[in-house]
Protein backbone atom coordinates (compact mmCIF):
# COMPACT_ATOMS: atom_id res chain seq x y z
CA UNK A 1 0.00 0.00 0.00
CA UNK A 2 1.39 3.20 -1.19
CA UNK A 3 2.24 5.67 1.42
CA UNK A 4 -0.71 8.66 1.26
CA UNK A 5 -0.56 11.80 3.46
CA UNK A 6 -4.04 13.17 2.96
CA UNK A 7 -5.28 12.57 6.42
CA UNK A 8 -1.75 13.12 7.70
CA UNK A 9 -0.24 15.88 5.70
CA UNK A 10 1.18 18.25 8.01
CA UNK A 11 2.08 16.02 10.80
CA UNK A 12 3.80 13.98 7.78
CA UNK A 13 5.66 17.55 6.81
CA UNK A 14 6.92 18.15 10.24
CA UNK A 15 8.55 13.86 10.24
CA UNK A 16 9.79 14.91 7.11
CA UNK A 17 11.47 17.66 9.03
CA UNK A 18 12.56 15.83 11.87
CA UNK A 19 13.68 13.30 9.58
CA UNK A 20 16.14 16.24 7.35
CA UNK A 21 17.29 17.04 10.66
CA UNK A 22 18.77 13.26 11.51
CA UNK A 23 20.49 13.24 8.19
CA UNK A 24 17.93 10.45 6.91
CA UNK A 25 17.70 12.59 3.99
CA UNK A 26 16.44 9.77 1.59
CA UNK A 27 13.43 9.29 3.78
CA UNK A 28 13.16 13.03 4.51
CA UNK A 29 12.84 13.01 0.29
CA UNK A 30 10.13 10.49 0.50
CA UNK A 31 7.92 11.93 2.91
CA UNK A 32 8.33 15.84 1.14
CA UNK A 33 7.09 13.94 -2.10
CA UNK A 34 4.21 12.47 -0.51
CA UNK A 35 3.01 15.82 0.76
CA UNK A 36 3.20 17.18 -1.91
CA UNK A 37 1.67 14.53 -4.37
CA UNK A 38 -1.46 14.93 -2.07
CA UNK A 39 -1.25 18.55 -1.83
CA UNK A 40 0.42 20.20 -4.76
CA UNK A 41 0.39 23.68 -2.58
CA UNK A 42 2.29 22.91 0.02
CA UNK A 43 4.85 25.37 -0.31
CA UNK A 44 7.57 24.28 2.18
CA UNK A 45 7.40 20.84 1.33
CA UNK A 46 8.36 21.91 -2.33
CA UNK A 47 11.09 24.03 -0.61
CA UNK A 48 12.45 21.21 1.61
CA UNK A 49 12.63 19.17 -1.25
CA UNK A 50 14.63 21.75 -3.09
CA UNK A 51 16.96 21.98 -0.21
CA UNK A 52 17.86 18.29 -0.10
CA UNK A 53 17.95 17.92 -3.97
CA UNK A 54 20.59 20.49 -3.41
CA UNK A 55 22.42 18.87 -1.23
CA UNK A 56 22.58 15.97 -3.14
CA UNK A 57 23.91 17.91 -6.33
CA UNK A 58 21.07 17.21 -8.31
CA UNK A 59 20.46 21.21 -9.03
CA UNK A 60 17.87 20.80 -12.04
CA UNK A 61 15.76 19.46 -9.47
CA UNK A 62 16.37 21.18 -6.92
CA UNK A 63 15.99 24.73 -8.84
CA UNK A 64 12.61 23.31 -10.53
CA UNK A 65 11.31 22.60 -6.68
CA UNK A 66 12.30 25.67 -5.88
CA UNK A 67 10.46 27.51 -8.44
CA UNK A 68 7.59 25.24 -8.01
CA UNK A 69 7.79 27.01 -4.39
CA UNK A 70 8.22 30.72 -5.71
CA UNK A 71 4.94 30.35 -8.10
CA UNK A 72 2.53 29.18 -5.13
CA UNK A 73 3.65 32.18 -3.43
CA UNK A 74 5.23 34.98 -5.63
CA UNK A 75 6.00 37.50 -2.43
CA UNK A 76 8.54 35.09 -0.97
CA UNK A 77 11.96 36.16 -1.06
CA UNK A 78 13.39 33.20 0.14
CA UNK A 79 12.37 31.22 -3.02
CA UNK A 80 14.24 33.68 -5.44
CA UNK A 81 17.41 33.87 -3.02
CA UNK A 82 17.36 29.85 -2.87
CA UNK A 83 17.13 29.92 -6.84
CA UNK A 84 19.69 31.87 -6.68
CA UNK A 85 21.65 29.74 -4.25
CA UNK A 86 21.64 26.73 -6.40
CA UNK A 87 22.45 28.97 -9.83
CA UNK A 88 26.09 30.27 -8.07
CA UNK A 89 26.62 26.81 -7.00
CA UNK A 90 26.55 25.43 -10.85
CA UNK A 91 28.59 28.73 -11.57
CA UNK A 92 25.94 30.51 -13.41
CA UNK A 93 26.81 34.01 -11.65
CA UNK A 94 24.63 36.10 -14.44
CA UNK A 95 21.57 34.20 -13.78
CA UNK A 96 22.40 33.92 -9.96
CA UNK A 97 22.38 37.46 -9.26
CA UNK A 98 19.06 38.52 -10.79
CA UNK A 99 17.38 35.84 -8.54
CA UNK A 100 19.14 37.36 -5.71
CA UNK A 101 18.23 40.93 -6.73
CA UNK A 102 14.23 39.55 -7.39
CA UNK A 103 14.50 37.99 -3.40
CA UNK A 104 15.71 41.77 -2.36
CA UNK A 105 13.00 43.44 -4.89
CA UNK A 106 10.33 41.55 -2.36
CA UNK A 107 12.45 41.90 0.37
CA UNK A 108 15.08 44.22 1.22
CA UNK A 109 16.17 42.94 4.35
CA UNK A 110 17.56 39.31 3.43
CA UNK A 111 21.34 39.65 4.01
CA UNK A 112 21.81 36.64 2.21
CA UNK A 113 20.70 37.51 -0.77
CA UNK A 114 22.88 40.75 -0.07
CA UNK A 115 25.95 38.49 0.11
CA UNK A 116 25.39 35.82 -2.53
CA UNK A 117 24.87 38.88 -4.73
CA UNK A 118 28.24 40.42 -3.21
CA UNK A 119 29.71 36.73 -3.95
CA UNK A 120 28.53 36.71 -7.61
CA UNK A 121 29.67 40.39 -8.72
CA UNK A 122 33.15 39.35 -7.33
CA UNK A 123 33.35 36.06 -8.73
CA UNK A 124 33.23 38.12 -12.11
CA UNK A 125 35.62 40.49 -11.10
CA UNK A 126 33.15 44.01 -10.48
CA UNK A 127 34.53 44.42 -6.99
CA UNK A 128 32.88 47.79 -6.94
CA UNK A 129 29.71 46.71 -6.90
CA UNK A 130 30.13 43.66 -5.04
CA UNK A 131 32.18 45.72 -1.61
CA UNK A 132 28.71 47.75 -1.80
CA UNK A 133 26.71 44.45 -1.37
CA UNK A 134 28.76 43.04 0.72
CA UNK A 135 28.49 46.08 3.28
CA UNK A 136 24.77 45.90 2.70
CA UNK A 137 24.66 42.74 4.28
CA UNK A 138 27.31 43.59 6.76
CA UNK A 139 24.85 46.62 8.19
CA UNK A 140 21.81 43.92 7.86
CA UNK A 141 23.96 41.27 10.09
CA UNK A 142 26.45 43.09 11.32
CA UNK A 143 27.91 39.84 13.58
CA UNK A 144 28.60 37.92 9.89
CA UNK A 145 32.47 37.51 9.88
CA UNK A 146 31.85 36.08 6.70
CA UNK A 147 30.80 39.25 5.07
CA UNK A 148 33.49 41.27 6.26
CA UNK A 149 35.75 38.49 5.52
CA UNK A 150 34.13 39.10 1.52
CA UNK A 151 34.31 42.66 2.31
CA UNK A 152 37.55 42.82 3.13
CA UNK A 153 39.03 40.95 0.27
CA UNK A 154 36.82 43.23 -2.61
CA UNK A 155 38.60 46.05 -0.86
CA UNK A 156 41.63 44.76 -1.21
CA UNK A 157 41.44 44.14 -4.88
CA UNK A 158 40.24 47.87 -5.24
CA UNK A 159 43.45 48.70 -3.60
CA UNK A 160 41.21 50.35 -0.68
CA UNK A 161 44.08 49.05 1.97
CA UNK A 162 42.91 51.79 4.67
CA UNK A 163 38.73 50.48 4.35
CA UNK A 164 40.43 46.74 4.82
CA UNK A 165 41.94 47.87 8.04
CA UNK A 166 39.00 49.20 9.37
CA UNK A 167 36.72 45.64 8.47
CA UNK A 168 39.72 44.15 9.85
CA UNK A 169 39.19 45.43 13.04
CA UNK A 170 35.28 45.71 12.97
CA UNK A 171 35.45 41.80 12.46
CA UNK A 172 38.26 41.29 15.26
CA UNK A 173 35.83 42.65 17.82
CA UNK A 174 33.70 39.85 17.80
CA UNK A 175 35.72 37.05 15.47
CA UNK A 176 39.19 37.29 15.94
CA UNK A 177 39.85 33.76 13.52
CA UNK A 178 38.31 35.55 10.61
CA UNK A 179 40.16 38.72 11.48
CA UNK A 180 43.36 36.70 11.57
CA UNK A 181 42.33 35.74 8.51
CA UNK A 182 42.00 39.15 7.10
CA UNK A 183 45.47 40.62 8.62
CA UNK A 184 47.41 37.48 7.09
CA UNK A 185 45.74 37.29 3.57
CA UNK A 186 45.48 40.91 3.22
CA UNK A 187 48.52 41.95 5.25
CA UNK A 188 46.86 44.25 7.60
CA UNK A 189 49.07 45.96 9.83
CA UNK A 190 47.62 45.93 14.01
CA UNK A 191 49.55 49.62 14.08
CA UNK A 192 47.89 52.74 12.96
Amino acid sequence: MPMTAKPWGALLFWYGQFLSLCRMNRLALEAYRVVTRDNPRHQQAWSSIGFLLADRGEHDAAIAAFERAATLDPKDAASQFNIGFVLQRRGLHEAAIERFNRALEIDARVDRAWYGLGLSLAHLGRYAEAAVKFEEAARLQPMNPYAGYQLASARHKLGEHGKVRTEYRRVKGFDPKVAERIRLEFGVSDKP
